[in-house]
């Protein structure tokens, strides 16, 4: 095997061929993946970065500046977040909550989540007073309380979940009357039969559904969706321009090269089933 990278990749040192082999052995795995992606943002970007996809809105934007698109496209529809209870479900390493903090530095934020590795780095750096983390199942929220929560928001989490109607039970536990909640998931389209990478969904722990399912979430906990949008078009065009993510500047070519093989097979990966299998849909919808 090292062998036939080295074919590919030459020049790479055993050390480097090792790292190499340690993110793709990540990316299979449900419980190395976000911590290979955190690796990765503190390699790049010196930081950890959030862990959803990118969001295109114009050429040239960044890849920060694209996943910050997609948050503020998610949060567009929960109107004034000012001195509300905003629940995030599956927060994983904290960033969007931070950056949720930075645009309403009066909304009162509770991340929680499953990962306690995320979580740590979550509480390392807690950004606004307002905002705690706590470990949490989304099936269960034993940390919330009944009608407690204003608003409740979901980002690429509910995927992981093989219980959602126990999720969406627990939606309408927690919201108040009237509160609005906003669940961005990876959904099978009608063709797909869920066979597409069966031994990445075992390992990563996925449990895609549809949308008719979907729908009899919100209808057996008498939830309403106010809409529903396909963003899938987005998504794709929001690996746009990938190869420049990664600079050379202050990089060994080893490590340069490094990094870049591992984004494009994850970016492979991703496109390659949101282009045939998947589709990216966002709901909003309000406690009956």
């Amino acid at each position: 095997m090292y062998a036939l990278v080295e074919l590919f990749i030459p020049n790479l040192s055993k050390i480097q061929l090792m790292k190499l082999f340690k993110y793709l052995q990540g990316a299979g795995s449900f419980k190395r993946y976000y911590r290979l992606l955190n690796d990765l943002y503190r390699s790049v970007y010196g930081r950890e970065l959030m862990l959803h996809f990118p969001f295109y809105l114009k050429a040239n934007e960044s890849f920060i500046q694209r996943q910050y698109n997609l948050v503020d496209h998610c949060l567009e529809q929960l109107g004034d977040l000012s001195d509300q209870v905003l629940l995030e479900v599956g927060c994983g390493n904290g960033a969007n909550c931070k950056y949720i903090s930075t645009l309403n530095d009066s909304v009162n934020i509770i991340g929680i989540d499953l990962n306690e590795e995320n979580l740590e780095i979550a509480n390392a750096s807690m950004g606004s007073p307002r905002t705690q983390f706590y470990h949490d199942d989304a099936q269960k929220l034993d940390r919330i309380g009944d009608a407690s929560v204003d608003v409740l928001i979901c980002i690429e989490s509910a995927l992981h979940y093989p219980d959602k109607n126990a999720f969406f039970m627990q939606i309408k536990r927690v919201l108040k009357p009237g509160g609005k909640f906003m669940v961005a998931d990876i959904l099978r389209r009608k063709e797909d039969r869920g066979r597409s990478l069966w031994w990445w969904k075992k390992t990563m722990l996925l449990h895609h559904t549809n949308e008719n399912d979907y729908q009899d979430y919100a209808d057996d906990n008498q939830l309403n969706y106010l809409t529903s949008r396909d963003i899938t078009p987005e998504i794709v065009q929001g690996y746009e321009g990938h190869r420049s993510w990664i600079p050379r500047e202050n990089r060994s070519w080893a490590s340069f090269v490094l990094l870049r093989t591992t984004l494009a097979i994850l970016v492979r990966l991703y496109l390659k089933e949101l282009r045939i299998h998947k589709k990216y849909m966002v709901y909003n919808g309000v406690h009956a």
